[in-house]
């Protein structure tokens, strides 16, 4: 069972930070610059500073920040026999004009703790041992009044700890469902949960807190269960108040599971042998049958391929096709994700004929290597570590070179004899010097060191090792995620490469469940994907009930199934599909679909107006979801839509020569189109259209070109 929600209630009165206590300037300045903002990125901690005085970005060089303030302008920042005067407090109160703003006043935390350092003499300190943060929140019941005040306590690891609430910058991770003060009293304006980061120095923490205004009219009401992902789904539906869809038609499911596994909709013999079929258990078995189809290992090869940035423009025209294949053998033979990021990770040799090592072609330097492996298998974004610490993680900039250090010695020759192939190779004895310590960065994964190296060793396979180890705390979640957000349109951690304390999962308990299915079935796709498939929550209709209004905000609980835009390809192959009649894509034989092309960026029109991605990120976000005006107006008169509409090798033209009645090919035609029979009421609009035609085929045509039109067709719902 989930465990209940925690929320916040105060339990000890903060004393002000260093109550009876000297001030120490890298113990209490730092954290009071940082309480103000003096030594964000968009204040004095930018790297070129700000009118002329530059701090570190959040404290990260107190060297740096003691001689900006003591010894620089003649010393006229601090200023010991008259503090209050101190140019830092007079325009940090905006007693003097200041770009920033008023920052603080007398009466504050920071103004005192600055305003008491200088006075003492400006004296440096030694540094700063700290072991962690306790963020205490105290007793609670999530009915309790809405607002509290968080206390911050950090613990030194000579084993004192001291409160420092008042020198402590609080963030949200949703400052709308979860407002939080300068102060830290956090107020919950209606049902919702979220978490509060508290940061001190470079320490981080944070605690998740929810509460629930109850709603005395509210009943929960849901479909039954179908396995552990409805069970955690529901749970926490009902502990927010919120009301699940009811189970969708055969129709919309039929659409909806073709779309997800294959990327394709179903013929129009398919559609209807699915929805005349009686078995009770029909919707498992079309699951199975798709997950086993070439189709899958098509669509979720194109899947890893986006991420990876498998395209001409970044392996070669060759390679990319090498690497593509490579792709859908990895797929259709449903291998272990482990094996799949280990291929990719420790590749060497030609990239022609060892496709894996296409990842290096991709990610030439270590630094780039070490990004794409958090953020593809890890769910973590590094980036913003190469310069300095993550401003919202507890990841530091000797974690980024860290991860890097195990791409040191990798290599690239280049293309041989002429040709678009490159070859991976190690160079022993090559070494990434840590920017910081300007000394050669030894392997380190986010604080677990490999075992020792030797000279020779490849550390690649170190950390191939760690990715894999079970129990890694990254791995199956951010891939269970990733899957996840492809078959319901959002991740459990949202965006899926964004893991973080302050991004926390919406459902952990659901995350960790579908963590684990991965996990026991040896880290493969299929069976995961088949558990979701199954669900109740994955088969809701696309239209919610009201909620309560008394309900946690629905967005981020799943309570209705996703609506989207088709994919580029999709949509292209749909119509495709449709109407019968292939694209024609040059150099690549007819009957190609969209969904087989090996490469990213495609000159191709259609698909560009549809934004298929040139492959140039590593992340979910290339894929347009909102419909625009290009896709209007090619769905509407674009010349080859038109064309399949009434050609005659389509569909329509073919039943109309087999001598099918008008009725009958009606029917056909919205099975082709939407995957379903028409309604009474269609039925009726159509026969008076068809009796107005100038000619049946006419008719006909119009009826399939008016049907591609419809969000029911250009929408995954």
């Amino acid at each position: 069972m989930p465990r209940p929600l925690a929320a916040v209630v105060l339990t000890l009165a903060a004393a002000p930070a260093g109550a009876g206590e000297p001030v120490e300037f890298r113990r209490d300045v730092i954290a009071a610059l940082s309480r103000a903002g003096c030594n964000s990125g968009a204040c004095h901690g930018s790297p070129q500073g700000k009118n002329g005085f530059r701090l570190s970005l959040r404290g990260a060089d107190p060297d740096l920040d003691f001689a900006t303030l003591v010894r620089e302008q003649g010393g006229r920042r601090t200023n010991p026999l008259a503090p209050d005067d101190s140019l830092i407090l007079l325009k940090g109160s905006g007693r003097l004009p200041h770009q920033g703003g008023r920052l603080f006043g007398p009466t504050d935390a920071a103004y005192r703790t600055l305003a008491a350092w200088i006075a003492a003499g400006c004296k440096d300190s030694a540094p700063v041992a700290l072991a962690r943060l306790e963020i205490r929140t105290g007793d609670f019941q999530k009915t309790d009044p809405p607002a509290r005040q968080l206390a911050v306590i950090a613990h030194f690891q000579d084993g004192t700890a001291r409160d420092v609430t008042d020198l402590t910058v609080f963030t949200s991770s949703d400052p709308t469902a979860l407002p939080v003060s300068v102060g830290g009293r956090v107020t919950f304006p209606r049902t919702a949960e979220a978490a509060v980061l508290a940061r001190y120095l470079d320490a981080i923490g944070s605690v998740r807190l929810a509460r629930v205004e109850p709603d005395p009219a509210f009943t929960f009401r849901a479909p039954a269960p179908a396995n552990v992902v409805d069970r955690l789904v529901f749970a926490k539906q009902r502990e927010l108040q919120l009301l699940p869809a009811v189970v969708c038609s055969d129709e919309v499911f039929l659409r909806r599971v073709y779309l997800d596994v294959t990327g394709t909709i179903p013929t129009p013999d398919d559609a209807a042998a699915f929805l005349d079929s009686t078995e009770p258990d029909k919707r498992a078995r079309l699951i199975d049958w798709l997950l086993a189809s070439d189709e899958y290992a098509l669509f979720w090869a194109t899947k890893w391929a986006d991420v990876l940035r498998g395209s001409p423009t970044t392996i070669s025209d060759r390679g990319v096709h090498s690497f593509h294949r490579y792709l859908v053998r990895t797929v259709a033979e449903d291998r272990p994700v482990t094996d799949f990021a280990r291929d990719l990770l420790t590749g060497l040799g030609n990239t022609l004929h060892r496709p894996a090592a296409n990842f290096f072609r991709v990610s030439r330097t270590p630094e780039e290597a070490a990004e794409a492996t958090a953020q593809l298998f890890l769910g973590v974004r590094v980036q913003c570590a190469k310069c300095h610490n993550h401003p919202f993680e507890n990841i530091t900039q000797a974690d980024y070179y860290g991860l890097a250090a195990f791409f040191a010695r990798v290599q690239l020759r280049g293309a041989q004899f002429g040709l678009d192939d490159e070859v991976v190779f190690l160079a022993p004895g090559r070494e990434l010097n840590n920017p910081l310590t300007r000394r050669p960065q030894q392997p380190v994964a986010f604080g677990d060191r490999p075992p020792a190296l030797g000279p020779d060793d490849d550390r690649r396979r170190a950390l191939a090792d760690w990715l894999a180890a079970p129990g890694n705390r990254y791995f199956a979640p951010s891939v269970a995620n990733r899957v996840w957000f492809h078959l319901l349109g959002k991740g459990i951690v949202d965006p899926v490469d964004d893991f973080r304390d302050t991004n926390p999962p919406s459902n952990p308990e659901l995350l960790a469940a579908l963590a684990d299915d991965f996990a026991r079935n040896g880290y493969r796709l299929k069976p995961l994907i088949r558990t979701v498939l199954n669900s109740r929550t994955y088969q809701l209709a696309s239209t919610a009930p009201p909620q309560s209004p008394h309900a946690a905000e629905p967005d981020r609980y799943f309570v209705k199934a996703a609506v989207r835009m088709l994919a580029a390809e999709q949509a292209l192959d749909a119509v495709s599909g449709a109407t019968g009649v292939p694209e024609e894509f040059k150099g690549y034989p007819r009957g190609t679909r969209a969904l087989d092309l090996p490469e990213g960026g495609v000159a191709h029109p259609f698909l560009q107006a549809f934004s298929k991605p040139v492959r140039d990120v590593t992340c979910e976000c290339a894929r347009e979801d909102d419909p625009g005006l290009p896709q209007v107006l090619h769905m509407l008169n674009n010349a080859g839509v038109v064309g399949k509409v009434r050609s005659p090798a389509g569909r329509v033209a073919g039943w109309l020569r087999a001598g099918k009645d008008a009725d009958w090919i009606v029917e056909r035609v919205y099975l082709a189109t939407l995957s379903r029979r028409p309604t009474a009421r269609e039925r009726e609009l159509v026969a008076r259209h068809l009796a107005a035609a100038p000619d049946r085929a006419a008719g006909l045509q119009d009826l399939q070109h008016a049907l591609l039109n419809t969000n029911e067709f250009l929408l995954r719902h």
